[in-house]
């Protein structure tokens, strides 16, 4: 008993650092309502974003309509540089409520079953549909979806030769990628919260957000320039969402932040017009120019990287001053908001590749899409949440109401279930 002891002081010893930061005791700042209307309109652009993804001509995607254009690039390059910046900074928002109200266990626990879990269903059970249309469209697969679906799970097959990468061979997570980069950024930030804690780093930001707005501005934008111009452009959304997931964090509690914000509203509204011209520019003259030389594209690559800071700010600031108010139905939004990420994408590549046969035209395929999509997705929300059993596999809050031992055993049957990606992505 008293080795046990010993051995339970020497772990609080060592983790006390994050055991002060967890499940605080102080009164939480008030529910960001703003941020909630923020996340159900970002993840929502996300539908529109990858149906444009269909028929951008110069840009790859898992499945292309036969109705391409490059026209829709400039519509699209409105959202391009800053739409996952804003998911990613209100993850790191709400990151910083969960580690006040939860435990380290609890929030190490609760975080990985509620990520993993739907990321597990959905690279198994939901992003198939998209191998299968990209094979079909690339390699010409003389089979139904049943009948590939039937060798998807055999991760020898040599059907999958050319397409292998994944978490496991041909299992790829698709766009579900920003699942598994928020796990492990999750683990990283963890790592990282004394220091984050720690009286100077708080200090330091709020300082930091009682300066002028183009100073705060400039501040953040210089990790992202360092970023830009050091990391592979292919593999830069990475470091770049664990940054503004970080943003997140650091600017929750720092209302100065949020106020400088509203203030400055027209002004970023106007800063950032112009910047999305001067990129729209860019990427026609620069971008897209075989001839361009080396300084010209670093120029633009830091332009593209100053309007993805702007956009972010932006939207920050719009919320602020136009969203900021509960609604009846917020609270249902919100909660769709996670099955319709998982499910947007499949369900968009697999409209299009069974409606390309039908050869509808380049106004009426794109609007039918957008429609089915929304109206499949909703239906499998409204179908899904009334069933506890199913309800977490694709990120739904289960609504029963059920004993301590029983919520805990089922967060236990999680882990079990998502151990073999926790082995895989650590």
């Amino acid at each position: 008993m008293t080795l046990k002891k010993a051995i339970k002081n020497a772990m609080r010893t060592l983790l006390k650092p994050w055991l002060s930061v967890f499940n605080q005791a102080v009164e939480l700042p008030p529910r960001r309502y703003d941020l909630d209307w923020l996340r159900v309109i970002a993840f929502g652009l996300l539908i529109f974003y990858h149906i444009g993804m269909l028929y951008s001509e110069n840009w790859g995607f898992h499945f292309k309509s036969q109705y391409l254009s490059s026209s829709i690039e400039n519509i699209m390059l409105l959202l391009s540089p800053w739409r996952m910046g804003l998911i990613w900074f209100i993850s790191g928002v709400a990151l910083r409520f969960i580690v006040a109200r939860f435990s380290l266990g609890m929030f190490l626990t609760t975080r990985s079953v509620k990520i993993l879990l739907p990321l597990l269903f959905g690279i198994w059970f939901i992003v198939p549909i998209q191998l299968y249309a990209q094979m079909s469209q690339e390699v010409g697969l003389s089979m139904s979806f049943w009948q590939f679906y039937s060798q998807f799970f055999d991760l020898t097959n040599p059907l999958f030769n050319h397409y292998q990468a994944g978490i496991w061979p041909h299992v790829d997570v698709n766009h579900l990628w920003y699942l598994r980069s928020l796990w492990q950024f999750t683990l990283l930030l963890v790592l990282m919260i004394p220091l984050l804690h720690h009286a100077t780093v708080q200090a330091i930001m709020t300082r930091l957000c009682e300066r002028s707005l183009v100073i705060v501005f400039i501040v953040l934008l210089l990790p992202l320039c360092i970023l830009k111009l050091s990391w592979p452009s292919d593999t830069f959304r990475y470091p770049m969402g664990a940054l503004f997931l970080l943003y997140g964090y650091l600017l929750a509690w720092q209302p100065a932040f949020y106020s400088q914000l509203l203030r400055h509203w027209q002004a970023l509204l106007v800063v950032f017009i112009l910047g999305y011209l001067v990129v729209v520019l860019g990427y026609h003259m620069i971008w897209q120019n075989p001839a361009t030389s080396q300084w010209q594209i670093t120029s633009m690559d830091m332009l593209y990287t100053a309007q993805r800071l702007v956009g972010v700010m932006l939207m920050l600031a719009l919320a602020k001053r136009f969203l900021n108010h509960d609604h009846p139905k917020l609270a249902l939004l919100n909660s769709a908001v996670f099955p319709f990420y998982l499910l947007h994408q499949s369900v968009i590549i697999g409209l299009a590749f069974y409606l390309s046969k039908l050869q509808l035209g380049g106004f009426e395929e794109p609007l039918l899409i957008l429609s089915l999509t929304f109206i499949i997705c909703w239906l499998v929300f409204i179908a899904v949440r009334r069933i506890d059993l199913l309800s977490p596999f694709i990120g739904i809050k289960v609504t029963g109401k059920y004993k301590a031992w029983q919520v805990k055993a089922g967060f236990c049957y999680g882990l079990i279930l998502v151990s073999p990606l926790i082995f895989k992505l650590i």
